[in-house]
């Protein structure tokens, strides 16, 4: 399934050394949206370098990763990280499930795995905490008319209660604030300037270098004209994703927690999100289903209302499992950055004479695991 990705702000002044996120949440998310779509600006202190990270705002429902690193930084360096509002790696988009709100993780990576070291250390770091488990549920792929088991193909695990968890756990020590968008930026004779939308006077900055981990349309249209990046940023397509959430008040029978649908021209990916670990119960509600569709779909039905493409994500399933589901609600949400279609080979980019770099799932890899190497890698570079 999908594992992914607009703007919120971060700075970070004199202190102790800590982590820098990547990309974290979107609506009532630490580091994304509201409802009413504002934007988020969180403080903090380093050692002995400066930094400022800056969500941009997301006008659909993006997803996104994180990188940490703990190190040392160079005396009166001072950086700017602008970053993606996100639904990817820390989710607190929430929804009415029945009569309860109840945070859902919703288009954004369904679950994680880790092969590097460095990566697989992290995790280690979040299992002890208590805020990764493994998601040992079964997994089946359909294809060509049949079902076959997937659960022993690879180690999945997931964020408990919800995989925003890990964003608020690389964030700790953050003072976050909203309403702090970053449109543009400006090279001055003192460093880099970050300004809003139609802001000319009044700027955060100045800062030495500006790193974006935001999806690759958004980093070409902010590094326009200021660096040949830009170019490389606008060479990466991506696929769009329609996903759903459902609410049924009667177990559906489907015998399985996750499904990658391959024989199918709607749905792509399923899964039982209530049977996830620490998922919690709502009253009335037995089952809680997440519904991804295909990316052909996805792109060919853009335009479709919330309410159709939940209906058509809805009916598939009921097809598949040969049952009225007659959901209590069913929601859709637009992912226009699920995917990056042609990532690119390197896990970072970096500008070293003008300061300026990128990473995220589309360098490298696009899963969490990428993204997380992607902004570590990132992080080195600059800090060499």
């Amino acid at each position: 399934p999908p594992q992914h990705e607009g703007r919120p702000v971060r700075r970070m002044r004199r202190g102790t050394a800590g982590s820098q996120a990547g990309p974290l949440g979107r609506t009532e998310c630490l580091g994304g949206r509201q409802a009413g779509g504002a934007h988020a600006s969180i403080e903090v202190d380093h050692q002995r370098s400066r930094f400022l990270v800056v969500d941009l705002p997301v006008r659909d429902h993006d997803a996104g990763s994180a990188g940490d690193q703990d190190r040392a930084h160079q005396p009166e360096d001072a950086f700017a990280v602008v970053q993606l509002a996100a639904a990817g790696l820390a989710c607190g988009q929430h929804h009415q499930v029945g009569l309860e709100r109840q945070p859902a993780d919703l288009v954004e990576a369904q679950y994680f795995t880790a092969g590097d070291a460095r990566f697989i250390a992290a995790l280690q770091r979040w299992q002890s905490a208590g805020i990764v488990q493994r998601w040992s549920g079964r997994i089946v792929a359909f294809e060509d008319g049949s079902m076959r088991d997937k659960t022993d193909s690879a180690e999945r695990f997931v964020g408990v209660p919800g995989m925003r968890r890990l964003g608020v756990r690389m964030a700790e020590g953050l003072d976050v604030r909203y309403s702090t968008p970053v449109a543009r930026l400006r090279r001055a004779a003192d460093g880099w300037h970050l300004h809003g939308e139609g802001q000319e006077e009044g700027s955060l900055g100045p800062f030495d270098a500006v790193l974006l981990a935001v999806p690759s349309p958004v980093a070409a249209s902010l590094l326009a004209g200021l660096t040949s990046l830009a170019e490389v940023a606008a060479s990466v397509n991506w696929d769009p994703c329609w996903a759903a959430t459902m609410a049924l008040a009667q177990r559906s029978g489907a015998g399985f927690d996750g499904a990658f649908v391959n024989d199918d021209p709607i749905l792509g990916w399923v899964a039982l999100d209530s049977a996830k670990p620490r998922r919690g119960q709502v009253d009335g509600v037995a089952e809680r289903w997440v519904l991804h569709a295909r990316p052909q779909w996805s792109q060919r039905y853009g335009e479709l209302h919330q309410q159709d493409v939940a209906h058509w994500l809805v009916r598939s399933l009921a097809a598949r499992l040969r049952r009225n589901l007659a959901p209590l609600q069913a929601r859709a949400f637009r992912w226009p950055h699920a995917t990056p279609v042609s990532p690119l080979p390197q896990p970072f980019q970096w500008d070293e004479g003008r300061r300026l770099g990128m990473a995220g799932d589309w360098c490298g890899g696009p899963r969490i695991e990428g993204a997380y190497l992607s902004g570590l890698s990132l992080a080195e570079a600059v800090l060499r």
